[in-house]
């Protein structure tokens, strides 16, 4: 393994901690964040078109590569708290398509893979990841979930529907007549 190896390998890289400088220097300035939202569903990038007061570069006492959490946080004017492993760009003076000075911080692998990554949308795209969400969500069998709670609502049908008698069973069961009980017409007392 060379030197050049190791330095490639360490996390995070060199260049983060220069970049923490920067912004370590722009302080009480406005900058323009580019964020990355992930959810449960799906990842997006959020551009902020307004700009946000960095208040603050503070330590974040539990950094964990495999969960994108770096060893920093920005402190923001908007009350918010957000990790470096968070954060795609930061950008001062304009939020869409700033010129290298301006670039204060970037995250070069979320930038590469997400952010100028190759955009393809088409239907089969579409379909092969519906596909894969809601086999995620209903399991891989398509209709089981489906025919499952048919099954129990015709069970539930079934327990609590009233009893029919049909003519046969009428005829078998001998019939009562309840005989009319007496009214007393004299008001009670209470």
């Amino acid at each position: 393994m060379t030197t050049h190896d190791t330095a490639e390998q360490l996390w995070p890289p060199a260049t983060y901690y220069q970049q923490i400088d920067q912004l370590r220097h722009a302080i009480g300035a406005p900058i323009f964040l580019t964020e990355l939202r992930d959810t449960a569903i799906n990842g997006s990038i959020n551009y902020s078109g307004q700009p946000l007061i960095l208040l603050s570069v503070i330590d974040y006492p539990q950094p964990n590569p495999y969960r994108q959490l770096c060893p920093h946080m920005l402190i923001l004017d908007d009350g918010r708290g957000i990790n470096m492993g968070r954060i795609v760009r930061i950008s001062r003076n304009r939020a869409f398509g700033p010129a290298a000075d301006d670039i204060l911080f970037q995250n070069a692998e979320l930038t590469a893979n997400i952010l100028q990554a190759p955009r393809t949308l088409s239907r089969q795209s579409i379909a092969a990841t519906s596909r894969q969400l809601l086999s995620r969500m209903f399991g891989d069998e398509p209709g089981r979930l489906l025919q499952a709670a048919v099954d129990e609502r015709a069970e539930h049908q079934t327990n609590t529907a009233p009893k029919r008698v049909t003519q046969s069973q009428t005829a078998a069961q001998p019939q009562t007549i309840a005989e009319p009980q007496p009214v007393d017409p004299s008001p009670r007392s209470s």
